[in-house]
């Protein structure tokens, strides 16, 4: 891995932010890789689209804008159509079935479509935990921490009384992907 770009996409509130926030942690933290976030908020933070850039590297990073998407988790269908643009032709892109529905031409990705916010709800009992849920999708899928970092981190970081509650949005997350 030279550079990897990650893009997250949803509607304010979701959590998705914080999951970029933790993947930066954790490939600088544990991983000591360079990596760097770049958050966009629109007017309406609540409810609006929102999107966090995540780009990790073995090397310093020059530029802090993502240009060449390699993994594009998205949660709801006014962010994925604002910020689909910027797709490698091979990227992964993770979609919430229930709520993603017009995906238009795909056939250059890898699409996943899963009951994201749904399962985030229901087995892990609180769609808080979507950051931690999306997280756990994109170490499956891409590797670019290891799992035993990601749960170390978030065993470390979830706030007092909720460590559990984390953990299984992590299963929640990995069993998503088949």
């Amino acid at each position: 891995m030279k550079k990897y770009e990650i893009r997250y996409g949803a509607v304010g509130g979701q959590g998705i932010i914080t999951a970029g926030a933790l993947l930066v942690d954790i490939a600088v933290e544990m991983e000591n890789k360079f990596a760097i976030e770049s958050p966009t908020y629109t007017a309406a933070v609540r409810g609006g689209p929102t999107k966090v850039d995540v780009i990790i590297a073995d090397e310093k990073i020059d530029f802090p804008h993502a240009t060449a998407i390699d993994f594009f988790l998205c949660t709801d269908q006014r962010p994925y159509d604002i910020y689909k643009q910027s797709l490698k032709d091979d990227a992964i892109v993770v979609v919430d079935s229930h709520l993603v529905r017009e995906l238009g031409d795909t056939r250059h990705w890898k699409v996943y479509q899963v009951p994201i916010i749904n399962e985030t709800k229901v087995g892990a009992g609180n769609v808080v935990l979507t950051s931690v849920v999306s997280l756990a999708v994109t170490q499956k899928l891409t590797n670019i921490i290891t799992y035993e970092h990601m749960l170390a981190h978030i065993k470390h970081w979830a706030p007092k009384g909720t460590v559990d509650m984390n953990i299984k949005a992590i299963e929640v997350g990995m069993n998503l992907i088949k």
